[in-house]
């Protein structure tokens, strides 16, 4: 008897004692019911399999359908190209992840049938995906095996990953579609936020302008003064609620975080000097204590810090009353390594307090516990909102304690980079000199003729030209020296402030193109301000114009005092 005989006897065996177990009844004597059952499989249109379940994993039978999957002629082909097992007949690279996943199925169910996809490789060399639906079998008679329906999954599985991919490409797009839409909306709150910024602002620099052009003028008229005085505190009063709205609505910018030196000392005492006018006309006690700030030289976003002080001090003498005190204490709390300290800045007041169900919303944007109409203090209520915001920023903590009648508490606690010790020795020297001309840039006349008119009474002489490319003209074709700086609008005809700037960091002259410049602009976003330094602009001032700011801001660059202040030095 051959051993294809032999195969065929036993899996006529196992046919028989399958059939006997469905049907609940006795085996035929015949083999005929056997047979039937050959040829009916070997008749299906899907792949049938029945090997041995054990180490070796004989195959037992394998039908017409699934030599036809595998390119074999006959079982000879197929025993010879699988090594008669089903080992062979998966991929190498598949076969621990199979066997594995067919294991953890019996032993998960007895009654279903367990599935696993993997490759296999057709005689003629071709990789194919199969699909296997197979069963475990117990029988006294035939041993244990496995019986199972395979079908060539090839094109279906690429037919899926083709879906797949293009259901994700379609994800992609709706991604990318609402990430359009988000950047738009973005841009076109930017560009709402600027435009109204530089259409309000404008005018303001107009009324603060000419208030100042009009107080140098009138000489001793004290009640005219006086009414310019209320104009000026006005304007003041509406640029301070432009900024702390700009301020808000440009939360969702990317903060700036390159941090640079700079020392908490100087900051505080600048933001004490500042309010220490308003607080005296209040007859308010105002105190700065920095005895426990030791070592305060560190990096930081120096402008986001005042803003906090700023703030949280302003907040603390608006809502004290005549005769009360209010105090900023900063100190350094704790060492840590790498070189960085925990600071705490703490703003105390004996003013009106807060009730302990606002505490809990006092940093919501324009939350205000009593209106402008209760309190008698005007403000929209967002200075603490935007110093929450810039304590978040820094990774530090905003703690408030208060009672009404009795005061509030405000700590502000965040962690900063020290700076190396500086040698005690060193002394900084301004450059010998007296900075004379200054090119203006300017498209708007009556600004125009409010910064020529203010800095030529400081003593400067001033060259005017109406957009950028005038401005770049003058510079290209000008004698290095003869400008001392360049005094730049940003939103000009013709060219704007941020491309004549990139244009002249790009002139062939070195010395040309380092020419110091000075944005002085109404476009007051970070992004603006981040746009004229990637530039090449030195300084980004706002309008309306703060004349004593702009007047620093020239000696810094240059080096040098302005023409009046030269003047008075001669003469002492």
């Amino acid at each position: 008897m051959t051993r294809e005989e032999d195969d065929r006897r036993m899996i006529e065996e196992i046919l028989r004692l399958l059939c006997q177990s469905q049907e609940g009844g006795q085996p035929e004597a015949s083999s005929g019911l056997a047979a039937a059952f050959v040829q009916f499989m070997n008749e299906m249109p899907g792949g049938f399999l029945i090997y041995c379940a054990d180490k070796r994993e004989k195959i037992l039978y394998a039908n017409q359908a699934l030599l036809r999957i595998f390119q074999c002629a006959d079982m000879d082909e197929f025993r010879a190209h699988t090594n008669n097992s089903f080992r062979g007949l998966v991929h190498p690279d598949d076969l621990d992840e199979v066997e594995e996943s067919i294991r953890t199925q019996i032993a998960a169910s007895q009654y279903d049938l367990d599935y696993v996809e993997y490759r296999i490789r057709r005689r003629d060399g071709a990789i194919r995906w199969i699909e296997d639906y197979g069963h475990f079998v117990r029988s006294e008679a035939a041993g244990d095996i496995f019986y199972v329906f395979l079908g060539d999954a090839t094109e279906k599985r690429a037919r899926s990953l083709r879906e797949k991919a293009s259901l994700v490409s379609e994800q992609q797009e709706l991604l990318a579609d609402a990430l359009a839409k988000a950047n738009l909306a973005i841009t076109s709150k930017n560009t709402f936020l600027s435009n109204m910024s530089h259409d309000m602002r404008t005018p303001l620099h107009a009324i603060f302008g000419f208030t100042a052009l009009a107080k140098l003028n009138i000489g001793s008229q004290e009640e005219a003064s006086g009414y310019l005085d209320r104009v000026e505190a006005a304007s003041r009063q509406l640029l301070d609620l432009i900024d702390k709205v700009l301020e808000v609505s440009s939360m969702s910018e990317i903060p700036n975080t390159q941090n640079a030196a700079c020392d908490l000392r100087y900051i505080l005492t600048d933001v004490y000097d500042f309010l220490r006018p308003q607080a005296k006309e209040k007859d308010i006690a105002f105190t700065l204590d920095c005895g426990g700030l030791r070592s305060p030289a560190v990096f930081a976003d120096q402008e986001k810090l005042h803003q906090l002080v700023l703030y949280l001090a302003n907040n603390a003498v608006t809502y004290t009353n005549p005769g009360g005190h209010v105090s900023i204490t900063a100190e350094l709390v704790r060492d840590l390594p790498h070189d960085y300290a925990v600071y705490q800045v703490t703003v105390a007041d004996n003013g009106i307090g807060i009730s302990p169900e606002f505490v809990e919303k006092i940093f919501d944007p324009f939350s205000r516990e009593k209106n402008t109409t209760l309190s008698g203090v005007h403000g929209i209520g967002l200075g603490l909102t935007i110093a929450k915001n810039i304590v978040d920023m820094m990774g530090g903590t905003l703690d408030v304690r208060s009672e009404v009648g009795v005061g509030s508490i405000f700590t502000a606690t965040f962690t900063l980079r020290l700076q190396a010790q500086p040698d005690k020795g060193q002394k900084s020297n301004a450059a010998a000199g007296v900075p004379q001309r200054i090119l203006l840039a300017e498209d708007n006349d009556i600004n125009r003729e409010i910064e020529m008119e203010l800095l030529q009474r400081m003593g400067f002489t001033i060259d005017p030209v109406e957009n950028g490319k005038e401005a770049l003209d003058k510079v290209t074709y000008a004698v290095p020296g003869f400008y001392d700086l360049v005094l730049m609008d940003l939103q000009m005809p013709v060219m704007d402030g941020w491309t004549a700037a990139r244009a002249i960091r790009a002139l062939p002259d070195l010395e040309l193109s380092r020419i110091p410049i000075v944005a002085l602009s109404a476009n007051v976003l970070e992004s603006d301000q981040r746009r004229s330094k990637e530039s090449g602009i030195n300084a980004h001032l706002l309008k309306p114009m703060d004349l004593a700011l702009l007047l620093q801001t020239i000696e810094d660059l240059t080096g040098k005092k302005r023409p009046e202040q030269a003047a008075q030095q001669e003469e002492a």
